[in-house]
């Protein structure tokens, strides 16, 4: 039994270094060859709010759920019905913003 126990623990840990590792040379790799020049800029090089805000409510509600599974890594917590909603209003705040740049272009209004 005390043999199970130990290959699970080593194939926990391998499995952490091995996500970890891919993690971190992703991270590299972008970091390094990547550009994030228009990540936040609309096509007219402007900071785009919406871009901005999408970006924020991502990032804060993958921060919430890393930090639910590390809190308690047994198994991988239920996501919320308010959160899904929430990337799902940031989403459409976004998509409404490109409709409106797509349908009603600034020579029309």
């Amino acid at each position: 039994m005390e043999g199970i126990r130990l290959l699970q623990s080593a194939a926990k840990w391998e499995l952490v270094v091995l996500v970890t590792s891919i993690g971190l040379v992703s991270l590299w790799r972008l970091l390094k060859d990547g550009s994030f020049a228009g990540l936040l800029r609309a096509e007219n090089r402007t900071l785009s709010p919406g871009r901005i805000q999408m970006l924020m409510v991502t990032v804060l509600i993958a921060l919430q759920y890393l930090l639910s599974t590390i809190h308690d890594p047994t198994h991988l917590p239920d996501i919320s019905p308010n959160l899904v909603a929430v990337l799902g209003g940031s989403q459409l705040v976004y998509l409404g913003g490109k409709a409106w740049d797509a349908f009603w272009p600034k020579s029309n209004r």
